[in-house]
């Protein structure tokens, strides 16, 4: 009877671990001042900043997927106009030799505003350094996802992006068609093709890009894309050791305490010792 209990104590915490929202188990981010996220290339009257999506009503709101805050980025009326945030933890992600495989993946969720044009919207960037390339003196390079050209239906093809709703957009080693800024052999593609999924530029790159450490990521609206309002939230990103997700709220909002999850995992924790004790 007594292992039948603790094994029900185990079956009722791992069952709330597992109920709760997605919230609960992301990281929550309020300052853009300070890592893990930070304001990045802001220029020419660009913006980035976590909003409250409190009563603004429509899609907006109603249909954010985490809580009530989210990162407003906006740029101004020129081409020159950017605002980026940007993830570079402590030493990167690991090496491309290390991390491109089956556990690599990004996501995020994106709401683009009515006003400029209908192709942009806030975009997904990785960036990589190898300091000691062996096959070209160039050791750095970008790969950047772009939601027009990955709309479902017309992947590779310029297309508009729907605008007021939130819609979420991934990236794996095999799904995803990305640009290249230029680098380990490719050239600068200036925001069209070639596209291909990060597989394919690994394939395609020269092998200092193997070497190469992805060191970090970003999201936001880049330059050409003058009078436009993005907002973005719920960021997951899993490569080599990192795994997390992050939501943007405000610092007057109050998530859910972010030591929920750990206190849950504490109490399985006990219940497995107390299992084995028993056994």
């Amino acid at each position: 009877m007594a292992n039948a209990t603790k094994k029900t104590d185990i079956v009722l915490v791992t069952t709330f671990l597992f109920a709760m929202p997605a919230a609960a188990l992301a990281v929550p981010v309020t300052d853009l001042g300070n890592q893990p996220w930070k304001t990045s290339l802001i220029q020419a009257d660009g913006t980035a900043d976590i909003v409250d999506l409190t009563g603004l009503g429509g899609n907006l709101e109603n249909n954010a997927p985490l809580q009530t805050g989210a990162v407003k980025l906006q740029t101004g009326p020129t081409n020159a106009s950017r605002a980026e945030i940007q993830l570079l933890p402590n030493g990167g992600f690991g090496t491309v030799n290390d991390i491109f495989n089956s556990n690599l993946s990004f996501s995020y969720s994106m709401y683009k505003g009515a006003t400029g044009a209908a192709e942009p919207a806030p975009s997904f960037k990785m960036q990589f350094y190898n300091p000691s390339p062996i096959q070209s003196t160039d050791g750095y390079m970008e790969l950047v996802f772009e939601p027009y050209w990955n709309q479902p239906g017309s992947e590779s093809s310029s297309s508009p992006v729907p605008a007021g709703d939130w819609i979420d957009y991934s990236v794996d080693l095999s799904s995803g068609l990305l640009w290249s800024t230029g680098g380990f052999g490719s050239t600068n593609s200036a925001g069209g093709p070639p596209l291909r999924t990060l597989q394919d530029w690994f394939t395609t790159l020269d092998s200092d890009f193997g070497g190469a450490n992805l060191f970090g990521i970003s999201l936001g609206l880049g330059t050409y894309t003058p009078d436009q309002i993005g907002y973005v939230d719920n960021v997951s990103v899993s490569a080599g050791n990192y795994a997390k997700v992050f939501d943007f709220e405000t610092a007057a909002e109050v998530p859910v305490p972010a030591s929920l999850p750990l206190l849950l995992m504490g109490l399985l924790g006990v219940a497995a010792k107390q299992l084995r004790r028993g056994s």
